[in-house]
């Protein structure tokens, strides 16, 4: 009977000593409740203090982070800061810009789009900016080529849909077309695809058939794929390539294609730049490129067409009159030198 009353007494010890315990509540920090006045008076202060300071970049993000916690806050400070954002955004695209932070300028213009998205003139400035300081730039910067690219083909469809960047006196819809297009096709020839800038490149000359670099371009493609197409050609067999530059019926047929294949874009090339000298001739600013361009026009027609010597200049001639169909032996067939 004693063990049993002692035993008792130990239990009963033992909740005392761990009844405190089981009475306390833990309360988790994320648990504790702010008054939300206070905190949302507290973020706008945040908010207030940065962009009495200057610190613009700062103020923005707080801004943000004040109309993303408390969109249904006071309305007077929500109806300002919505003002607020667009301006200040406005304003550090701008600084952006002057810097020449081509990266920084295109976080804040797509930030911009995302609640502008045809906003033409964001569009029309990073256009502007990355072509001259990247783009074409000395040497060329690829940095942002993918980003100038989602650009691009996002400008030349407001301007499909009538739109016009704000201050641009004559416009010309066509012109801007060609030359987002050839800007692109720029793009494709540096990460060699060359099937892809000819597509731009010729939706280009289309568009603007009074530019002398498209055409200058085009000859430019054409040149590198006959490289590729004569160099297969002359990885046959001495035999087999006279066999198919002759005609012969027992030519073989792959060895014909690779020929086809050579002088089709032989063709496609003196077409391209007999354009660009017909349209530079007389103009002294191209006097230099042009007359590389005449020496190796002239002995590719020669070699394409050994039968007509005053073809070239008939064919220029023709397209210097705005014709836009190449005389009948422009596409004559001929062999590819060995």
């Amino acid at each position: 009977m004693k063990k049993m009353l002692t035993l008792i007494a130990a239990l009963m010890f033992s909740a005392a000593l761990f009844a405190p315990l089981a009475q306390a509540k833990t309360v988790r920090i994320d648990e504790v409740v702010q008054d939300p006045a206070a905190e949302e008076a507290a973020a706008y202060k945040a908010w207030f203090e940065a962009n009495n300071a200057k610190d613009y970049a700062k103020a923005m993000e707080l801004a943000k982070t004040y109309l993303e916690k408390f969109p249904n806050g006071n309305a007077q400070n929500v109806a300002y800061l919505k003002k607020w954002i667009p301006q200040i955004r406005g304003y550090l695209f701008n600084q952006a810009v002057t810097a020449g932070n081509m990266g920084e300028m295109i976080r804040l213009g797509k930030e911009a789009l995302g609640s502008e998205p045809d906003n033409l003139d964001y569009y029309w400035v990073m256009i502007n900016q990355l072509r001259a300081k990247e783009l074409y730039a000395t040497p060329p910067n690829n940095s942002h080529a993918a980003e100038y690219g989602e650009l691009a083909k996002k400008a030349m469809s407001l301007i499909e849909a009538g739109k016009t960047p704000t201050g641009v006196k004559d416009f010309k819809k066509g012109s801007a077309q060609a030359f987002l297009n050839y800007d692109l096709g720029v793009i494709e020839t540096r990460n060699k695809n060359l099937d892809k800038a000819l597509e731009y490149n010729t939706k280009a000359a289309r568009l603007d058939p009074a530019e002398p670099a498209y055409f200058f371009a085009c000859g430019n493609l054409y040149q590198q794929k006959y490289a590729v197409a004569a160099q297969k050609f002359q990885s046959f067999p001495e035999a087999d390539q006279q066999a198919a530059n002759e005609g012969k019926p027992d030519a073989k047929p792959e060895v014909k294609a690779a020929l086809d294949e050579a002088n089709k874009h032989a063709d496609a090339l003196i077409d391209c730049w007999a354009r660009y000298v017909a349209l530079t001739t007389g103009k002294k600013e191209y006097d230099t490129v042009r007359t590389n361009v005449e020496k190796e026009l002239a002995k590719l027609y020669n070699y394409r067409h050994p039968d007509s010597p005053d073809g070239l200049q008939k064919l220029i001639q023709q397209y210097r009159g705005g014709s836009s169909t190449p005389p009948q032996n422009a596409t004559a067939n001929s062999s590819v030198k060995q």
